[in-house]
């Protein structure tokens, strides 16, 4: 019998008003063909959103109403993904759409440790939706924060009615957050060929290319960090998973998302590490090109974290691994 293939995880986040509705409306008129299931996370007793996802049907929303599923329900959201794909089996997409108010970290973990979620999903990516209008003045909360700290592909909404000299200043504020992820500027949520098919793989690809570059930002005060640490060679997969588990656990308070790709010894496909809030996934990335050089690369994004610890961590465990 053959095994049926893991459904793909979109997670769309972003402050409230910066479009996240009208963004996966418009993903749902482009891929009409395809089967997809909407999980809306909602404080309150009745959804507003649920009225504003056009032409799909009721059945397929799951609300969970009674509560933020990032910090109060977190098994009900298991359990609830779990019996979305009992009762529509056919399903070939999700997307889960987070309140605007909350720190999007405790949605993607349960795909990266929940045995349930990994045996049946596969998480993509995350989408953050920025109004280009109210960013400054929206972005002064940690969760609003977090929203742009964790995710793959920023999409910068409503910049025909922003001002168009702010805009490289926006850019280098998200960058100080996030300098990893795709930044796409657009008007009313639209993203020209924004086919869930076409839009997963690419944010793997985008960053890979993105993180072979170096990075440079002006210093300044911000009390989130950012930085980078690049090493050669080939790495021992089961080591490297027991000791990177362990590392991100141990500073889980502090760092909050860790992303990069790591060349293991005699495989052709790069390993693509991530950690989010401590727990972390490794996969299967792009085929290894022999004619590039052999350069493991990790990001760390967190607060009070000492770029000179953190390498001194790396260091002592090059030294056994060799």
């Amino acid at each position: 019998m053959p095994v049926k293939p893991k459904i793909p995880v979109l997670i769309v986040t972003g402050f409230l008003g910066s479009g996240k509705t009208s963004f996966i409306n418009h993903l749902l008129s482009e891929n009409r063909g395809l089967k997809i299931g909407i999980i809306e996370n909602e404080f309150g007793e009745k959804s507003i959103d649920s009225l504003l996802i056009a032409n799909y049907k009721p059945e397929s929303i799951l609300e969970l109403n009674n509560g933020c599923i990032c910090c109060s329900i977190f098994n009900e959201f298991s359990l609830a993904l779990q019996e979305l794909v009992k009762k529509h089996d056919h399903l070939e997409q999700l997307i889960i759409e987070t309140t605007g108010v909350a720190d999007p970290g405790p949605i993607i973990e349960p795909f990266y440790t929940d045995p349930d979620l990994i045996r049946l999903f596969e998480l993509k990516g995350t989408v953050c939706m920025v109004d280009a209008l109210h960013f400054n003045d929206q972005v002064v909360g940690f969760e609003q924060k977090k929203q742009v700290m964790l995710s793959d592909l920023i999409v910068l909404n409503k910049t025909n009615d922003a001002d168009r000299k702010q805009l490289p200043l926006l850019r280098k504020k998200i960058a100080v957050l996030n300098k990893t992820a795709t930044v796409i500027e657009t008007n009313h949520a639209r993203i020209d060929g924004s086919h869930l098919q076409m839009l997963q793989p690419n944010l793997q690809d985008d960053f890979v290319r993105m993180i072979r570059k170096p990075f440079y930002s002006e210093p300044e005060v911000n009390e989130f960090h950012s930085f980078t640490i690049r090493f050669g060679g080939f790495v021992n997969e089961n080591r490297f998973r027991d000791w990177f588990a362990y590392f991100a656990s141990f500073h889980k308070k502090n760092i909050y998302r860790i992303k990069g790709i790591v060349n293991f010894d005699d495989s052709p496909l790069l390993g693509v590490v991530q950690s989010v809030g401590g727990t972390v996934s490794i996969s299967e990335g792009s085929v290894v090109n022999p004619y590039d050089p052999i350069e493991n690369v990790l990001v760390f994004i967190g607060k009070e974290i000492s770029k000179f610890e953190i390498e001194k961590e790396f260091r002592q465990y090059l030294f056994q691994e060799n």
